[in-house]
């Protein structure tokens, strides 16, 4: 064939990015990991010192730093491990045989095998067996669609039976979602049984749990380090105030510290509340989808003991009156020789953003929750208490309510080129590093494969 009579080939090589991600919690570091790998230069902007989120880490004893709020890696986490892969730490995620327990009638009962199960005196020999067979159905279920137009109370009374919800679910989803129980949606609660179910291993029946040799402080310093690494900048203590355009185009961030950023993305992690206070050019009804979703917030007291107080990582409470929400000991997660026979416990508590319980000194809360916890466990000693921690943040937990997934708003903001993602869209699931996994990466593709910047020459 004759040269003048081939079609003219071109090849066009996308060009490289400038792009600013808001918020250097493990959303937006993920985020930015993925766009990184697409060959596009990243900038993020995080407003405290230390980035990581709700995933960052503190130093519990000299040298020894933890989790500021509780994390497990489940074994069906895929999105995560596979992340976890790519970053070389496959080999440092240890998972361990865990057990459950629940505090129920002032009495502490392991759930952990089916014998155990079938001793449970609070429940009748009937309820237990619904409650079983209810879970194993439940887990079966693959279409949440239907199950988002229902409430979590009508839907679990009708497959697990009134006592078993007024024994076992109401209270636990109060004791989690406080004021919101009654709003949430089947789908929810459907997926957090669907989810758990799926860490016991399908031929032992073992619960397996587990955790990075030294938390996620490990995890979230190598992904710093390949960041940084690969030409990703990270300003740390700049608080994202306004997003400006600049000729319809591209995208200006006024930070807190008086500098401006220019990008051509930008990406905004950070929770729906604070999103909707960035840009005037939102329309009315984005910013009504943005106001329309509600949080919970968490308060949690991390105790350093002594010694262990239960062989479970999660109890759960369905006794009325406690102050805290669960009791996670994460020593039971951890690598043994970390503490040498210390014990790590959590203590949390979800409440609205707006609750009063926000604004108790440490030390009203800090009294509040050791009394309770030592009326569990009368044993338990202002000597065996090393050392404590309170923490507080005001969005961790989106309220899915019935219709959530019609009322999530769409990463591609009315701005051009501005663009969102965060925890608001984990959908049937609550909030854990899974999910945000799977959404940065979704974020990442939106905004690399934007059609405006692919046809700009």
């Amino acid at each position: 064939m004759k040269a003048n009579n081939q079609k003219s080939l071109r090849v066009i090589k996308r060009k490289e990015m400038k792009i600013g991600v808001i918020g250097g919690g493990l959303m937006g570091l993920a985020t930015a990991y993925y766009l990184n790998k697409k060959g596009h230069e990243v900038t993020i902007l995080e407003k405290e010192k230390e980035i990581g989120g709700l995933s960052s880490s503190e130093e519990i004893l000299p040298g020894f730093y933890w989790d500021r709020f509780y994390h497990v890696i489940l074994t069906t986490d895929n999105q995560l491990l596979e992340f976890l892969g790519e970053l070389g730490l496959s080999e440092d995620i240890r998972f361990r045989e865990t057990k459950t327990g629940f505090y129920t009638d002032g009495q502490l009962h392991s759930m952990s095998t089916t014998i155990e199960f079938l001793q449970f005196k609070p429940l009748s020999l009937i309820d237990k067996l619904r409650l079983g067979a209810g879970i194993l159905y439940a887990s079966k279920i693959k279409n949440w669609k239907r199950l988002e137009k229902n409430t979590a109370k009508a839907w679990l009374i009708g497959i697990f039976g009134r006592r078993n919800y007024e024994k076992m679910w109401e209270p636990l989803l109060r004791a989690k979602l406080g004021a919101a129980k009654d709003k949430i949606s089947a789908a929810f609660i459907w997926s957090t049984i669907r989810r758990y179910y799926g860490t016991r291993q399908k031929s032992s029946k073992k619960e397996m749990m587990g955790c990075a040799d030294s938390g996620y402080s490990f995890i979230l310093n190598h992904l710093n380090d390949y960041l940084l690494r690969h030409g990703t900048t990270i300003f740390k203590g700049y608080c994202a105030n306004r997003i400006e355009q600049i000729n319809g185009k591209r995208i200006a961030v006024k930070s807190n510290k008086g500098i401006s950023f220019v990008f051509d993305r930008v990406i905004a992690t950070t929770p729906t509340p604070t999103i909707s206070n960035l840009s005037s050019d939102f329309t009315d009804e984005f910013r009504f989808k943005l106001e329309n979703i509600k949080y919970l917030g968490i308060v949690c007291v991390t105790l350093l003991l002594k010694k262990s107080i239960t062989p479970f990582y999660v109890t759960n409470l369905t006794d009325n009156g406690l102050p805290f929400t669960g009791l996670i000991e994460a020593t039971n997660v951890m690598p043994k020789k970390i503490l040498n026979g210390k014990s790590l416990v959590y203590l949390p508590k979800y409440v609205a953003p707006e609750d009063p319980f926000f604004k108790k000194t440490d030390q009203e809360i800090l009294h509040e929750f050791l009394s309770a916890l030592k009326k569990m466990f009368p044993d338990l000693n202002d000597e065996d208490i090393l050392t404590y921690k309170i923490n507080r943040e005001s969005y961790v937990q989106p309220v899915q309510e019935i219709g959530y997934s019609e009322k999530i708003p769409s990463m591609q903001t009315p701005v051009n080129n501005f663009y969102m993602a965060n925890t608001a869209m984990i959908q049937n699931s609550n909030v854990n590093n899974n999910e945000v996994i799977k959404i940065a990466r979704k974020a990442a593709d939106l905004v690399a494969n934007s059609d405006e910047f692919s046809n700009r020459r």
